[in-house]
């Protein structure tokens, strides 16, 4: 007689630790950085910095949608937590299929659950939902890559309205990546650093701790914070050797 074994993977906590890992590694890189250029240094660092937004968003996604789907069976101690009657309600829109599958942009999913709960909403114009807003919209532009024209800040009739769209909404927000040329355009080149991926990290981290909050829970990751870091000094862990 044979018995079945059944189990229930949670993915948003490893998103994010890898979010973090693949930031640690692009601020190895530019910290280590000797000016000389190489191609392969860069498409390395490229990796890592994309990589941690892709997995800053797919964190945010797979977090409410595990909420959710909780709330059916109640399988984590977290969705024990809920008002009974939140329980109920998330339990019976997501068996509804709300906000369930990609049909629903990963924000809203946030809004539903806070409504259901009789909870505050999110600010749309404020941060931090504003600056996810953002993070969402890059991780988009990269996932859907489409190549356009970029005028080089090194041409002589380059001007204010010339600059790139991210170049204006991430101004303040991250700095610039130090493996890109003088010449090179903001985007891609110059915005994918170790300051963006810190950015994508921080600001996913952020907003689904005012989240929690908002719910009353405790976050799902609240025992990996230490390992959210995104430089190695900051774990107390020296520099490694990148693969």
């Amino acid at each position: 007689m044979s018995l079945s074994i059944k189990g229930r993977t949670y993915f948003s906590v490893q998103h994010i630790q890898s979010a973090a890992l693949f930031a640690r590694h692009a601020y190895t890189i530019e910290q280590n950085y000797n000016g000389i250029f190489s191609g392969e240094l860069f498409s390395q660092h490229r990796s890592y910095v994309t990589g941690s937004i892709l997995s800053s968003v797919s964190f945010l996604e797979a977090a409410i949608n595990e909420l959710f789907s909780d709330t059916v069976e109640l399988n984590s101690r977290i969705a024990k937590n809920l008002h009974p009657e939140t329980i109920q309600l998330m339990a019976k829109m997501w068996e509804l299929g709300v906000p369930r599958t990609a049909n629903f942009k990963i924000l809203k999913k946030y809004q539903i659950a806070l409504t259901l709960a009789k909870k505050q909403m999110f600010k749309e114009e404020a941060p931090p939902y504003q600056n996810v807003i953002l993070l969402i919209k890059l991780r988009n532009d990269l996932v859907h890559y489409e190549p356009e024209w970029v005028k080089s800040p090194a041409s002589d009739d380059f001007s204010d309205c010339d600059q790139h769209k991210y170049e204006k909404m991430l101004k303040g927000k991250v700095s610039t990546n130090p493996l890109a040329g003088q010449g090179s355009p903001y985007y891609p080149d110059k915005c994918l650093s170790y300051g963006c991926a810190d950015w994508a990290v921080n600001s996913s981290i952020e907003f689904a701790d005012d989240f929690f909050s908002r719910m009353d829970l405790i976050s799902p990751y609240s025992h990996n914070r230490d390992k959210l870091n995104t430089k190695y000094e900051s774990l107390c862990i020296p520099d490694k050797k990148l693969a």
